[in-house]
């Protein structure tokens, strides 16, 4: 997979989400795992960036539809997975995460339920990502594209 090191500035742009400040100012050390849900062009990027200033780290983007571009995507994924614990003072950006579970139900259904190893794993790294300051954000465009039960498993969300 590739892995784009950014540094938060260059994630700027104008954001066209309520409540945004609000919400960036709720977020804390121990808010590890993050969904953020917006349509296209609402700035889903440029609050990453914002959030990465605000923590004072710098990203690691990954666009999660690339695990398919493999042929043995849970391979990828638990690669990924591993990646994101392995990190250290950093926001962790994974793009496109309602399009990847689709994607995935649809190509991908004898390989496990991919919102329950996304959920296993939020909840199982939780404490580890909290003591090595790093933050993983998972956005895409439609909260209702996002199972009911994989959204509790998120420390925040933010939703437009």
């Amino acid at each position: 997979m590739r892995f784009r090191n950014l540094n938060a500035e260059e994630l700027d742009g104008s954001v066209d989400i309520p409540g945004l400040r609000d919400w960036l100012q709720g977020v804390g050390a121990t808010d590890a795992t993050i969904l953020i849900t917006a349509p296209p062009g609402t700035g889903k990027a440029a609050v990453v960036g914002r959030l990465a200033r605000r923590l004072g780290r710098d990203v690691l983007l990954c666009n999660l539809m690339e695990l398919f571009d493999y042929d043995d995507p849970a391979h990828q994924l638990d690669n990924l997975l591993r990646l994101c614990n392995s990190q250290r003072h950093s926001v962790i950006y994974l793009d496109k995460l309602d399009k990847a579970l689709a994607h995935w139900a649809q190509h991908q259904p004898t390989r496990g339920n991919l919102e329950e190893m996304l959920c296993t794993f939020l909840k199982d790294s939780r404490q580890r990502l909290i003591d090595d300051e790093c933050t993983v954000v998972f956005t895409g465009r439609d909260l209702a594209a996002i199972p009911d039960t994989l959204t509790p498993c998120f420390d925040k969300t933010l939703s437009a």
